[in-house]
């Protein structure tokens, strides 16, 4: 079950940001194996005051739209499967208007017994 945190500007649409959070939800299905019903994601929206993104590192050329997206996934993908993950969720978002160099990504992994789905459990990590 990946946790998705995706930070978006204040000013964009709503379409756009849909278009991204289904874009990353369809890339992880595709390429991480995450059933597709496995959807948890928060969105938060920033004014400029509260966000400060470099425009050009390293050596890009980020927008005022630029995103950035936290991925918290169980341990075990592949590089190649990360690498994939990254280029899906660009590709799939240019559908949505978004620029290439406006979606950061950052993965975290973690272990069976780092999640509890409710009620106190650690339900991957019985025992």
């Amino acid at each position: 079950m990946p946790l998705v945190k995706i930070a978006i500007p204040a000013h964009v649409p709503e379409a756009k940001v849909r278009a991204l959070a289904d874009a990353v939800h369809a890339a992880l299905v595709a390429t991480c194996d995450v059933p597709g019903a496995d959807r948890f994601q928060l969105i938060t929206r920033h004014d400029t005051a509260h966000r400060h993104v470099d425009p050009t590192f390293p050596d890009l050329a980020r927008s005022a739209d630029a995103a950035i997206v936290e991925i918290a996934l169980r341990r075990g993908r592949t590089d190649d499967q990360k690498r994939a993950l990254y280029k899906q969720t660009v590709e799939r978002a240019a559908s949505g208007g978004w620029h290439a160099d406006d979606i950061m990504i950052a993965l975290t992994e973690n272990s069976l017994a780092d999640w509890s789905f409710g009620g106190g459990i650690a339900q991957y990590a019985r025992g």
